[in-house]
């Protein structure tokens, strides 16, 4: 739940409780005062009747005893009874009371209280008043009931009044949030509005200058890992140059030697030392066969001429080559970002293809690279062990997530549904070049 929802509901159950012990005090005194209106009433009623009794005519009492009775009708707290043998001979009539609710009646409802008035000169007559107490409870539940509706709407006004402040203070907490999203996705633009309570605006502005430094630094962080890579490249370029120019004619002279000794053995009938030369041969053609491939590791051949898919389907032939057991499928949709986005692509794809080769087993690998309008998208899929046997955060790894950063991109390295591992990076189309 929401900071907003866990404050409000606070503030809900808080006023519930106050509300229901306000209500329980309530009904307790409302109780104490039906039963003490219904003990005044019996007595002021009972002294009534004993005051009437003294002026009973010794002539016409029936008559008298019912005017007394009928007296008190619609009487709203007692009711008087003529009983005679046993039996009731005339009553009054209670007033009718207002509707309470059921459960509210119960709960105040008191026990009937009575006097029995056996005056000598009644002859055997008894008057019997007794109390009522529902007019009584009606009069105590119109009073509950519009303090309880006054109370309710006082709550209902000051939760409403509670509600908008919360909105007033959550609305930019909210947007602070989004930019602290906003900022951990890597968007360094994300500035927030400052307004709202003063202290939230005071936040706000801080967050805005945290981001436009971090910015400046993300930004000088980018340019200095472009200089790093591209020393990099330099560095590869140079060794490069150094295996081909320094490796190579010294391969190049020893293996004519060893073509020379194996060519002039067998004319002196050396066989041994032959056999000896024409191993030493093999064996330097194998050493320049390996420099040829670590030159191409090192420098694609003319990526910039020959275009990257071309060099991907000489890297994925290369590949196919030394590990006969592994398939490779292109599915290139995009091509010839820039001569820095094509590298970093050619690099990525390599790494992919060294981890699926190499340390992941696979037999199947699945190479797409295509572009839409905000971003190129590069994946590398294999089926090999996965990310159990494999290392997700080596040096290669590590060194083209430095290279995607430098472009705006990113690198994701997950589990491949059915197994093995998917490669995929995102590198943003501003950073292609404006033909």
């Amino acid at each position: 739940m929401s900071l907003r929802g866990q404050f409000l509901l606070s503030i809900i159950l808080a006023l519930a409780l106050s509300l229901s012990v306000l209500g329980v005090v309530a009904l307790g005194h409302a109780r104490g005062s039906v039963d003490n209106e219904m003990r005044k009433a019996l007595e002021a009623s009972d002294r009534i009747v004993d005051n009437a009794l003294l002026s009973l005519p010794r002539e016409g009492e029936d008559v008298y005893l019912e005017r007394l009775v009928h007296s008190f009708d619609d009487n709203r707290h007692v009711r008087v009874e003529l009983i005679e043998r046993g039996r009731v001979r005339t009553a009054s009539h209670v007033a009718t009371p207002d509707p309470v609710p059921g459960w509210y009646q119960r709960l105040l409802e008191i026990p009937v209280q009575e006097r029995i008035d056996t005056a000598e000169r009644l002859n055997g007559r008894i008057l019997r008043v007794s109390t009522d107490a529902h007019n009584e409870i009606g009069e105590a539940w119109t009073q509950f009931r519009d303090g309880a509706a006054i109370l309710g709407l006082f709550s209902l006004l000051v939760l409403g009044l509670l509600h908008l402040a919360v909105a007033r203070i959550s609305r930019p907490i909210a947007r602070l949030g989004a930019g602290f999203e906003a900022l951990g996705g890597g968007n360094y633009a994300a500035h927030v509005a400052a307004n709202g309570p003063r202290e939230i605006v005071a936040l706000t502005d801080g967050f805005n200058r945290m981001i436009s430094r971090l910015k400046v630094l993300e930004d000088a962080n980018r340019r200095l890992t472009g200089q790093m890579l591209a020393i990099q490249e330099e560095e590869r370029a140079e060794l490069a140059r150094d295996l081909h120019d320094e490796m190579g004619p010294f391969l190049f002279a020893m293996r004519l030697d060893a073509e020379a000794i194996e060519s002039e053995a067998r004319k002196a009938g050396q066989g041994e030392i032959a056999a000896r030369a024409q191993t030493l041969g093999e064996t330097v053609r194998r050493i320049q066969s390996h420099v040829r491939d670590i030159l191409k590791q090192l420098r694609p051949d003319g990526l910039a001429e020959i275009g990257l898919k071309t060099a991907i389907a000489n890297l994925s032939t290369f590949w196919q080559r030394h590990h006969g057991r592994i398939a490779i499928a292109l599915e290139i949709t995009a091509e010839d970002f820039g001569a820095e986005t094509d590298a970093a692509i050619y690099r990525l794809v390599q790494e992919g293809l060294t981890n699926a080769a190499r340390h992941g087993g696979a037999r199947h690998v699945v190479i797409r690279i295509g572009a839409a309008p905000d971003a190129i998208r590069v994946a590398v899929e294999d089926d090999g062990v996965g990310l159990s046997a494999t290392s997700s955060g080596g040096l290669g790894l590590k060194g083209m997530r430095e290279r995607l950063a430098g472009l705006g991109g990113s690198l994701n390295l997950a589990a491949r549904p059915g197994g093995g591992t998917l490669l995929s990076a995102e590198i943003p189309r501003v950073n292609e070049p404006v033909a």
